[in-house]
């Protein structure tokens, strides 16, 4: 059966598009932080380490596309496609739940910064702190009219989606 050719790109080149675009949105979260001055929220902290956490599966997941291993086990896709998954449904959480904080900013009060909370709690307590969120959360953050949450949103079913994709259709040689 013949796929159009978009679709044997992202097929190809869907592992690699995750990695440029996860990078893409990382350093674009930070020049934004740059250029607006506005220091990012709790829960901005934990949306960009789930595009961190997209970087590296993607990355691990292309340098081992390379290896004999990977084409000749499945389970090794699979592993890869229910991380991808699993880092996807996370931001999705975390994304929907900043976007509920900024249409009802009364139901959060004042919070500790992201620095406080993880230099005087341990991680486990820091993160269940950081997914409450804080007032700084509903600040107006957007960007061509739209929440900084809905662009997160965005990327992260994109990208998931993509890396899915790609795994799912790779046919082991």
């Amino acid at each position: 059966m013949n796929t159009p050719f978009s679709l044997n790109f992202l097929q190809q080149r869907g592992l690699l598009i995750t990695l440029l675009g996860s990078s893409f949105l990382l350093l674009a979260a930070f020049a934004y932080e740059k250029i607006t001055g506005l220091l990012p929220c709790p829960l901005c902290w934990l949306q960009r380490g789930v595009f961190v956490g997209f970087f590296l599966i993607s990355l691990t997941a292309l340098l081992l596309s390379y290896t004999a291993l990977f084409k000749r086990l499945s389970l090794i896709r699979w592993l890869f496609i229910v991380a991808f998954a699993l880092v996807m449904a996370s931001g999705v959480g975390v994304a929907l739940r900043h976007l509920y904080i900024k249409l009802n900013p009364n139901s959060v009060g004042c919070g500790l910064d992201v620095e406080t909370l993880l230099d005087f709690f341990p991680l486990q307590d820091a993160l269940a702190q950081m997914l409450v969120g804080s007032s700084d959360c509903a600040q107006a953050a957007n960007f061509f009219g739209l929440p900084l949450p809905v662009w997160s949103l965005t990327g992260y079913l994109l990208l998931g989606s993509l890396a899915i994709y790609s795994l799912l259709t790779s046919s082991p040689t």
